[in-house]
């Protein structure tokens, strides 16, 4: 556990029913047609349509939006986003919380009225618990906990040896303990002022940063990055009881079973999340939140659930088109759909398309093309701007997406923090310049050979592909476009083989690939949250993709993502965007307008760009329908 971990993208399932816009409807025009004629299958259960499976239902290993989709409904964590706001918390697990004046120790008063969904109680020792499983186990989202936390004793530099010990030690805690009565000494191991997750007393619970990957320094961003299922309380007696905690590994009876303290529960128990047909959520019984959300009416997280939600995993958006338009269901996911989906869908009595703002399109994810700076020809400057001035952007936007995207600039996307500090504007398509740059290259005709381009083969992104092959014929550059059937694949690209070798740069998958489509969606809304896949040198999106290394930049990007001073970070994050932007490291395309679509009949959700639309919404407890 002790080398440092490349940060993984979580794999992005379009959030459902947000859809592409590629049609010829207004800017943010809100369609909001009803008709007293329209039909309208059930009011409870509220059924889905969704195109994507859970990869797990263990919150301490799913890194998919589907994973999140669920497992949110059933799990908690001490804060979550206050209603559509994504920069303030509301309290959850937690009663309060306060932090030190230096930034480095958050304080967080429990609730104590709290307990699973089995009646189990919760405490302080049962998150000590659940955040030590999710940094023992190591799975791909553990580095969120890992940029700020490690294990007793130790911090993720620490000596091998040392971090083994502490490995060991609390493993056989997590596996043994009884975390609802401990012993006196084993309150005393976990009270220890030496811990990430210090448990003070039953109902108290410390987080010290500073203790990880970012070094010893505190981290801005830190409720973000708690908030999601990664922090999420299990039930230790549950785990001790079905596979216990095993460091690096995956449990395989959490992959299919949920016990959780949130408002909903999984009808029957389990789920087959490689064959079952749908699956449903059952409002929990005896809910500890009754009561505490009387007192909280303005906490939508802590709500009981007000209606059974079921999940139909339906891919076939012909059938989703018509699921939505005869009333069978209330949503359905939409994965970069093209014009005639929208189409299909504009004007039907019943359905709202709603556009969302930028930071929707954001963390839904956006979009670049990489140029790897370690083979030819993109190793040379001149063709790499060539290439970023070649690209016309805006018969990109208005051809592939009907207008419905935007132009973006640096490593942070729009609508986050430290976006673009210095407003630089996004690179001119002018293929005179470009073509002067080509000049300047050691191949001023041309270069010699076709080069592969990897694009994902959904909807808009081959018209992308084909636009990109004709732009870059224009200065000589000739494309091979390879379609990559899926994001996982595309995911496969970006990781090393069994020799060490970066696949997108083998033969794997039809490449190698110096040049092709590429793409980021949020783990959670901060600027290091991208920087660090993006702009350091062993991120995911990079390393094997760009191949930009540079030493300035991984010190920048560690140190804006801790950094106190606001004026400091924004001149680092400034900083990098620039360089980037000099070096001409990427060809950034665009963020895509992202609309909702529900049926009219629906009420009580709230969008929050986290989780921005059903069935992927943070919580789902607030939402219900009427036929009135």
């Amino acid at each position: 556990m002790g080398g440092r971990n490349p940060r993984t993208v979580r794999m992005i399932a379009i959030l459902v029913v947000l859809i592409l816009v590629v049609s010829a409807v207004a800017a943010y025009y809100v369609f909001f047609l009803q008709s007293s004629a329209c039909n309208f299958s059930s009011t409870n259960p509220l059924i889905f349509d969704q195109p994507e499976r859970p990869d797990t239902l263990d919150p301490h290993v799913t890194f998919s939006t589907p994973g999140w989709g669920i497992v949110q409904q059933v799990y908690q964590s001490l804060v979550n986003y206050n209603g559509s706001d994504h920069t303030t918390f509301l309290p959850v697990l937690a009663k309060s919380w306060s932090v030190s004046s230096d930034g480095f120790n958050y304080t967080f008063v429990l609730r104590q009225d709290v307990h699973f969904s089995n009646g189990d109680p919760f405490n302080a020792y049962v998150m000590w618990f659940s955040l030590y499983r999710a940094i023992i186990m190591n799975a791909d989202g553990a580095f969120i906990l890992q940029e700020n936390f490690w294990l007793p004793g130790v911090n993720y530099y620490s000596d091998t040896n040392d971090s083994d010990n502490a490995t060991a030690w609390v493993t056989n805690a997590l596996n043994t303990w009884d975390f609802f009565n401990p012993t006196t000494a084993q309150k005393a191991l976990m009270a220890a002022d030496n811990n990430s997750f210090q448990a003070v007393d039953d109902y108290t619970l410390v987080l010290h940063t500073g203790y990880g990957y970012l070094g010893t320094f505190p981290y801005a961003f830190l409720l973000a990055s708690i908030a999601g299922p990664i922090a999420s309380a299990v039930d230790p007696k549950v785990v001790q009881q079905n596979g216990l905690v095993i460091p690096g590994d995956r449990n395989a009876w959490m992959a299919t079973h949920m016990v959780g303290t949130g408002p909903y529960v999984l009808a029957g128990g389990v789920l087959d999340i490689e064959s079952a047909p749908s699956y449903t959520l059952n409002p929990t019984p005896n809910y500890w939140g009754v009561n505490a959300s009387k007192a909280e009416p303005k906490n939508n997280i802590i709500q009981p659930a007000k209606s059974t939600i079921q999940i139909d995993f339906q891919n076939d958006p012909a059938i989703g088109v018509n699921d939505m338009k005869t009333g069978k269901v209330v949503g359905a996911s939409f994965a970069y759909i093209g014009p005639s989906t929208v189409h299909s869908l504009q004007g039907v009595a019943c359905v709202s398309v709603n556009a969302l703002n930028t930071v929707y399109g954001s963390t839904a994810g956006g979009w670049w093309i990489y140029m790897n700076q370690t083979v030819e020809p993109f190793n040379n400057w001149s063709v790499r701007q060539a290439v970023v001035h070649a690209i016309n952007y805006q018969r990109i936007i208005d051809v592939a997406f009907g207008g419905y995207a935007e132009r973006w600039v640096g490593p942070v996307p729009p609508g986050y923090p430290y976006y673009n500090p210095d407003s630089l504007e996004p690179y001119k398509y002018n293929l005179t310049l470009a073509q002067q740059y080509m000049s300047q290259s050691p191949w001023p005709s041309g270069y010699p050979t076709p080069i592969n381009y990897e694009f994902v083969n959904l909807g808009d992104w081959a018209d992308v592909a084909r636009l990109l092959k004709d732009d870059l014929s224009k200065i000589g550059i000739n494309l091979n476009t390879v379609s990559i059937p899926n994001i996982d694949k595309l995911y496969e690209l970006q990781r090393f083989d069994g020799n060490g070798d970066c696949i997108a740069q083998t033969s794997a998958n039809g490449g190698p690939f110096p040049i092709g489509q590429e793409f980021y969606t949020s783990d959670y809304i901060s600027p290091d949250d991208w920087t660090q896949n993006n702009a350091i040198s062993y991120g995911s999106a990079n390393v094997c993709m760009a191949g930009y290394n540079d030493p300035t930049m991984d010190t920048l990007v560690l140190d804006a993502a801790t950094q106190s001073d606001s004026n400091v970070a924004k001149a680092e994050y400034a900083q990098m965007t620039k360089m980037m932007y000099d070096n001409a490291t990427v060809a950034w395309l665009v963020i895509p307008t992202q609309f909702q679509v529900v049926n009219t009949h629906l009420l009580g959700y709230v969008e929050n760009p986290m989780g921005a639309a059903l069935p992927f919404v943070v919580v789902q407890n607030t939402c219900y329908a009427t036929r009135s």
